[in-house]
């Protein structure tokens, strides 16, 4: 399983329409549940920074995460242009093996309704 690590920097008076666009029922998280090996993500928002977050993408593998990126190109680069209006900063942390990840039973916590 690998991590994908966005750090994320925004605007403050768009901080609503952001957290709902990056938000489990989000479309940047539906987009990636159209692929079957997006396994979840963390959307984190920074306490002492509250213009900072991050997201953290679960996928089974990397290869399978880069054929995601090649099958939803264009829906992606839609998502990124959308994103923004939110967004004054957007870097990538890097790609991590995901190591002793919990078990979870039942709907993932970015699945709450698709």
């Amino acid at each position: 399983m690998v991590a994908v690590v966005w750090q994320l920097t925004l605007l403050q008076q768009n901080e609503a329409e952001f957290e709902q666009f990056y938000g489990a029922d989000g479309d940047w998280t539906k987009l990636s549940r159209r692929s079957r090996s997006f396994l979840g993500c963390s959307f984190l928002k920074d306490l002492a920074v509250p213009s900072r977050y991050l997201l953290i993408e679960y996928w089974s593998e990397m290869v399978v995460y880069e054929k995601h990126v090649s099958d939803f190109s264009d829906e992606i680069k839609e998502l990124e242009a959308q994103r923004e209006a939110f967004t004054v900063a957007i870097e990538s942390l890097g790609v991590f093996s995901a190591l002793d990840v919990p078990t979870r039973v039942g709907p993932t916590w970015s699945r709450r309704s698709g």
